[in-house]
């Protein structure tokens, strides 16, 4: 019974992933031909958003360790680095024209993109380490929590003046990495304490 609750969850995931691609699809179409929005802009809008939001669900996950869905960290953190990909994509393809050296001088003098490509980094390689042939790169993952601050951070800086939204992300980012930090202080307190002296 578990067992299939747990692969009810899974698929839950799943299909929230390809809602988000159709909503994307649909939500950047309309927006072009319906209302006269960049096309670019609203690729860059939507993909960010939604590696945003399965990065933070992965977080929220892997924190809380609920029992059936265990599996939803790497499931959910996966989605976001698909998304985080294609948002950079985006940016690299049309905004940079396969430029190394225009990328190159954005993320050295700006800090948006700057932040954005430190945490597109940190996300490429923790997507790599979920291969067996890349598993030596499976310390990286512990820098999650440092990754959503960032991730949220260059959120944050893409609106000229920073709303709720923006701060919500920042907020929840700073509370995950205070909170897991926090946790593992304590546990190795604890630890610390069952050791004869």
């Amino acid at each position: 019974m578990r067992r299939l609750k747990a692969k009810f969850y899974k698929n839950l995931a799943f299909i929230i992933f390809i809602l988000s691609l159709i909503f994307t699809a649909y939500a950047a179409v309309y927006n072009v031909f319906f209302v006269g929005f960049d096309l670019i802009k609203e690729l860059y809008f939507y993909t960010g958003i939604f590696a945003l939001v399965f990065l933070h669900l992965s977080l929220i996950f892997s924190l809380f360790k609920f029992k059936l869905t265990k599996t939803y960290p790497k499931l959910l953190g996966l989605f976001g680095g698909i998304w985080v990909f294609l948002h950079f994509f985006v940016y690299f393809v049309f905004s940079k024209n396969l430029s190394l050296l225009k990328l190159y001088d954005d993320i050295s003098k700006r800090l948006f993109e700057g932040s954005g490509f430190v945490a597109f980094v940190i996300i490429f390689l923790m997507f790599l380490s979920s291969f067996k042939a890349f598993k030596k790169l499976e310390n990286v993952r512990k820098l999650g929590y440092l990754c959503i601050v960032i991730a949220s951070y260059h959120y944050f800086l893409s609106a000229k003046v920073p709303q709720f939204f923006e701060y919500l992300a920042l907020s929840l980012a700073l509370f995950y990495f205070a909170l897991r930090y926090t946790k593992r202080f304590f546990a190795r307190l604890k630890g610390a304490k069952k050791l004869p002296l």
